[in-house]
């Protein structure tokens, strides 16, 4: 019988604080932040030690990940919309649709994503579990969230086998 194993973010501490803007949005086209929960769900087969999966190593991974993320600025490096230009300086300018900014290049993050919407966090973060976890056979679909503040965000979801 298939199990699900879950992680809540919030709970279980796996939170970032990062600041984004998106295009062509009323509100959210300023620079502003969030602070952000991952959360996990993965369903598989307990192996004969009747886990699923440990949930030390999935949390390390996804703490390794908002790590990461944690106090950095975040911007689409997928999007046509977007122009991202290293100075010979310390800083990065980005011009979206006509506002730029230039920030310090420590503090920013290029992800390979459209938009810097949780729907695209939780692909993106989805993407890098998977790289980072080498999972057994026995899982069959990992599901990733990602909250932008308590009670709002996205899931991303691959079926394996």
């Amino acid at each position: 019988m298939e199990r699900y194993i879950e992680i809540d973010g919030w709970k279980s501490q796996v939170t970032f604080s990062a600041c984004h803007m998106l295009l062509r949005h009323d509100k959210c086209s300023r620079l502003h932040g969030h602070t952000y929960a991952i959360h996990l769900r993965i369903k598989g087969l307990p192996g004969e030690d009747m886990l699923v999966l440990d949930f030390h190593l999935i949390k390390n991974a996804i703490r390794g990940i908002a790590k990461e993320l944690d106090h950095m600025t975040l911007v689409p490096g997928d999007n046509l919309s977007v122009t991202i230009e290293r100075g010979h300086g310390q800083n990065i300018s980005i011009d979206m649709l006509g506002k730029v900014y230039s920030i310090p290049s420590d503090d920013v993050l290029v992800l390979p994503v459209k938009a810097t919407t949780v729907e695209e966090l939780s692909r993106y973060i989805l993407e890098l579990f998977l790289e980072r976890i080498p999972l057994p056979e026995v899982i069959h679909e990992v599901s990733l969230g990602v909250d932008e503040g308590h009670g709002q965000g996205a899931w991303a979801s691959i079926r394996l086998r």
